[in-house]
């Protein structure tokens, strides 16, 4: 403990004036930068009370109960918005990827992500609850770790590496970036935007507009912006609803907070309004976001892109999608706010998440057997990068932690179309069941939930096939196909391979689940998949009910899901 003490009494007399010069370079060239801290537990922690804790108005995001201040992973996202001139995370509970790009997200300009962790080396020494699959197992590669620690080794402009017992480097001097303008507390694009609102509220025939943006963009501000212009100058009636107050909050900093409701109470209820704003519409059931479309005469709608969470995504896939080109209006937001552009955090955030990946330039085939279906190797990062990717431009729940899923769960089986080199669609399957018939017991009495087995879980709890989870299966996650070759059989070859795949290795069946809709089902159904349940509730994406279906591969289940269908027709109403 002496030791730790000298090194660490050494290291304040040198890294008060260090982090100091560091800062102020930071804050004369307005980037942001990360601050990689790497060592034992200890030392971590006792660098963070000496140097970060109370200071320069920082912020600790730790599962830890060692600092009263912390904030714990489960609840950053509802300090999304707001910002800290140093941001610490702790990487001692594990590796979460949606919380580091989350985390980078409240630096603002001039600031400084910390990250307090192992390093790559002594990663296998602590437990990693993020790197924990199905049944407990734990991947004894942890290649997304590796990667995760080389992508900070790589890029010397973003990030600093401070390692336990080693010295105080002086990082690359950054080139300095223009600062966003502001004139009168809005920028040239937020002003364009709104005026581009204020023509569609007095002269548009559209009765949706959406207002999209990257974070940090000041997309926010922007809305509250336009709300109170509609009250004061235009003298419209404004209802505003959003996931939460919470999650609404930069908005009422620009506007009169009065004017908002809750989405469930304002289902229930009749209130009318000239204009209806949804903040973060992604974050709201399509079901409920179709209704009040309906309802009301004009909405605005606003989301956050950029793959943070994997609803902005899902919202533009999923339910823009679906409006006519007629009824809606597009805006975006392209200029940061809260940060400079080609801001050196960001672009690490993005390289290394894949959050901005660029379009490849796809053909399209000839021939819809010109598709090539292969295995995709988890130890080529190139083509999992490449498959990620597609998954983020095609499926609507992607998320930063799925990388680390495509390179790490054993228990994933990942295959890929290809076209003259090039991946055009993907499909993730997880192997599950194959449980201990005690477990399976438990399952069905509604006791243990064993993590990782969707589908298994489903049919012998709610569907009442007690024995099922004793059953090997394979359930299909994604099924993602690039845009121009949709409609083309890729996606029926990719799952018709999972099905040779499942047969050869012995599986009982494959099955998938998803949020009911009919194109959706018709699909699975036109790939000779049989509708088996419905699940009770709704989804929390789509407001939907989740149903399951399945191809049987063992002649012994044939009896149990005969059965099932039969119980699910008749509990169908007659048309």
């Amino acid at each position: 403990m002496s030791r730790l003490n000298n090194s660490l009494d050494v290291m304040q007399v040198d890294f008060d004036p260090w982090l100091s010069r560091l800062l102020q370079n930071l804050h004369g060239s307005n980037q942001r930068r990360l601050l990689s801290c790497e060592g034992d537990e200890e030392w971590c922690y006792r660098l963070y009370e000496k140097q970060f804790q109370n200071r320069y108005q920082s912020l600790l995001l730790s599962n830890s109960t060692v600092f009263s201040e912390a904030v714990p992973f489960g609840k950053v996202e509802t300090l999304l918005g707001s910002e800290r001139e140093i941001v610490v995370l702790d990487l001692f509970s594990g590796l979460n990827a949606d919380v580091v790009c989350i985390a980078a997200g409240l630096v603002k300009r001039g600031g400084l992500l910390v990250f307090l962790s192992p390093g790559v080396t002594r990663w296998h020494e602590i437990k990693d609850q993020y790197g924990v699959w199905q049944d407990q197992c734990v991947a004894n590669n942890f290649e997304f770790v590796r990667y995760f620690f080389a992508s900070i080794e790589n890029d010397v402009d973003a990030c600093v590496q401070l390692r336990q017992g080693g010295g105080l480097r002086q990082p690359a001097q950054l080139a300095d970036l223009t600062q966003t303008e502001f004139i009168n507390g809005k920028t040239s694009e937020q002003r364009e935007v709104l005026d581009q609102i204020d023509r569609w509220l007095t002269k548009g025939n559209m009765p949706v507009a959406l207002l999209t943006a990257d974070r940090g963009r000041g997309k926010s501000a922007c809305l509250g912006f336009a709300i109170q212009n509609a009250i004061d100058k235009l003298g419209y009636s404004v209802l505003v609803t959003a996931y939460s107050r919470q999650s609404a909050s930069i908005v009422f900093n620009h506007c009169d907070s009065s004017c908002f409701i809750a989405p469930d109470r304002l289902i229930e209820s009749q209130i009318c309004a000239d204009v209806l704003v949804i903040d973060e519409a992604a974050m709201l059931p399509f079901s409920m976001l179709a209704q009040l479309c309906r309802r009301f005469k004009r909405v605005l709608m606003a989301t956050t892109t950029g793959g943070y969470e994997g609803t902005g995504q899902g919202f533009l896939l999923r339910f823009v999608a679906h409006i006519p080109a007629d009824q809606l209006l597009r805006l975006k937001l392209h200029e940061p706010v809260r940060w400079a552009e080609n801001d050196c955090l960001e672009n690490w955030v993005n390289n290394t998440f894949l959050l901005k990946a660029p379009h490849s330039g796809r053909t399209i085939a000839e021939e819809s057997n010109a598709f090539e279906i292969e295995m995709v190797d988890r130890r080529d990062s190139s083509q999992i990068k490449k498959t990620y990717t597609l998954m983020t431009t095609a499926h609507y729940r992607t998320r930063p932690s799925d990388l680390r899923a495509l390179m790490e769960n054993p228990h994933l089986v990942l295959m890929a179309a290809t076209h003259r080199d090039m991946i055009t669609g993907m499909l993730a399957a997880n192997c599950e069941g194959g449980l201990e018939p005690d477990l399976c017991h438990q399952i069905f009495l509604g006791n243990r939930r064993p993590r990782g087995h969707l589908l298994a879980q489903m049919l012998t709890a709610q569907a009442g096939l007690r024995d099922f989870a004793c059953f090997k299966g394979l359930r299909i996650q994604r099924v993602a196909v690039e845009e121009v070759n949709r409609r083309r059989g890729v996606g029926k070859q990719l799952i018709k391979t999972a099905e040779a795949y499942a047969g050869e290795q012995r599986f009982d069946y494959i099955g998938a689940c998803f949020a009911l809709d009919s194109d959706s089902l018709g699909f699975w159904q036109n790939c000779g998949f049989s509708l088996v349940h419905i699940a009770y509730g709704q989804g929390k994406s789509t407001g939907n009910q989740t149903v399951a279906v399945v191809s049987i591969l063992n002649p012994e289940l044939e009896i149990a899901m005969g059965r099932l269908k039969h119980k699910l027709m008749s509990g169908l109403p007659l048309m």
